[in-house]
């Protein structure tokens, strides 16, 4: 994406906010998707201007995961062992992953609840490598200490709904993190406990490890998917005129394992 694109989303993004309600909200929110839609479909996706990094020293990883590798969200559905593996590459400060996230996220994550797909995450920094500032790493550990306290989508899913309008080194406004907790539903002792983990940065150096890793592996850019390691140009899914997703293809690929020739990234 250049600057003028991200300067047209930013000002669609800001003519929501002013509009206060009503049909110039649709329309204007229609403008923005109509120019998500037309970056996907042509293959965008945010990439890291620096392919190096260095994750911090921190030991601190969730339950069953190693430095640099992904979590898997839904392991408690335990997918029978040859369930296709499918992975899922995204930073909560990606605006093309929100679009993802909105137009394929509850079918990706309904196939894993139910154990027919092996979902692995992996958490990406590519908007705090472009503007600086580690926004990204911690809302990614947010996610994660979510997870600790059963509540991995909800959190997930709220997160990339309160997504700041624009890429800055600030990234997430204060308070915003809390209330995606909130309005995942943790209250109580999980919210204290959930409070702790992200006071404490738990899972940040984890985190920038997994980014650090799949830079390695060539990952440098969100959103991206693949299924039994080849990726799937997801955008191909997506229906230029309406922007509606057809999850129903998306199901069979995923759940077969296999990506078919006309929906492999080429490049």
């Amino acid at each position: 994406m250049n600057a003028n694109d991200r300067k047209a989303k930013a000002k669609a993004q800001a003519a929501v906010r002013r509009s206060g309600g009503g049909a110039n909200v649709i329309l204007v929110a229609g403008i923005v998707i109509v120019l998500a839609m037309a970056l996907i479909i042509g293959g965008v996706i945010w990439a890291s201007r620096d392919d190096g990094g260095s994750a911090g020293g921190s030991t601190q990883l969730p339950d069953g995961v190693t430095k640099g590798e992904p979590i898997e969200p839904f392991a408690a559905a335990k997918p029978a062992k040859d369930a296709p593996v499918v992975d899922v590459y995204e930073d909560f400060r990606c605006p093309i992953c929100q679009v993802f996230e909105q137009k394929m996220g509850g079918s990706i994550n309904e196939l894993a609840q139910d154990g027919r797909i092996r979902l692995r995450v992996h958490l990406k920094t590519v908007i705090d490598t472009n503007t600086g500032g580690n926004s990204s790493a911690v809302a990614g550990s947010t996610a994660v200490c979510a997870a600790d306290q059963g509540r991995w989508e909800e959190c997930h899913s709220a997160l990339f709904a309160l997504q700041p309008a624009q890429e800055t080194r600030d990234g997430f406004p204060y308070g915003s993190c809390t209330e995606a907790a909130e309005e995942a539903g943790l209250s109580g002792e999980s919210l204290a406990s959930w409070e702790d983990c992200v006071n404490k940065d738990t899972y940040v150096d984890y985190v920038k490890s997994v980014d650090d890793q799949t830079v390695k592996d060539g990952i440098t850019g969100t959103p991206a998917i693949s299924v039994g390691g080849t990726k799937l140009n997801w955008g191909a899914l997506i229906d230029e005129k309406t922007g509606r997703a057809d999850t129903e293809r998306l199901e069979q690929v995923l759940t077969s394992g296999t990506v078919p020739r006309d929906l492999r990234v080429t490049r």
